[in-house]
């Protein structure tokens, strides 16, 4: 018996993470008032080839609050029935580097970048580090992370 620690996300989500990020953390970028955005897509048309979203939005902050389950609320019904929605979850993120007070040095900028697909259990989430004037310095390595409340395939 296998755990979701133990299931990888599927391949489609993995190389969606790598166009994404390369994307964002191409060289000439400046990401430093990047709004955040939320995007869904039905997951047959990205394992087509066809990167149409049917929800595009930029978050602002009050759009951050959001539940989880209002946004796959929101994404099953714009793929409609008998299609699976893959999420995506872009925004800026800080935190202090490991070891150093608040006022030593200013926090670590990333775009964090969180992948999902309504019908698996584990969603991957990763991060582009910014240097202070919001352009990509490092490009992270997507973590498998389960995704708690998993509601399961259609």
């Amino acid at each position: 018996m296998s755990s979701t620690l133990d299931q990888q996300p599927p391949e489609l989500l993995q190389t969606f993470y790598a166009r994404l990020s390369n994307r964002y953390g191409a060289p000439g970028v400046r990401l430093l008032d990047f709004p955040g955005r939320w995007l869904v897509f039905r997951t047959a048309d990205l394992a087509a080839g066809a990167e149409r979203a049917v929800i595009d939005i930029d978050l602002s902050e009050h759009d951050t609050a959001r539940s989880l389950a209002e946004l796959e609320s929101r994404a099953k019904l714009a793929v409609g029935d008998g299609h699976d929605a893959t999420l995506v979850l872009m925004y800026l993120s800080r935190r202090m580097r490991l070891g150093q007070t608040p006022h030593a040095t200013p926090p670590r900028t990333a775009l964090s970048i969180t992948l999902w697909s309504l019908a698996h259990p584990t969603a991957l989430t990763g991060r582009i580090e910014l240097d202070e004037a919001g352009m990509p310095v490092r490009i992270g390595t997507a973590d498998a992370l389960p995704r708690t409340a998993s509601r399961g395939t259609h």
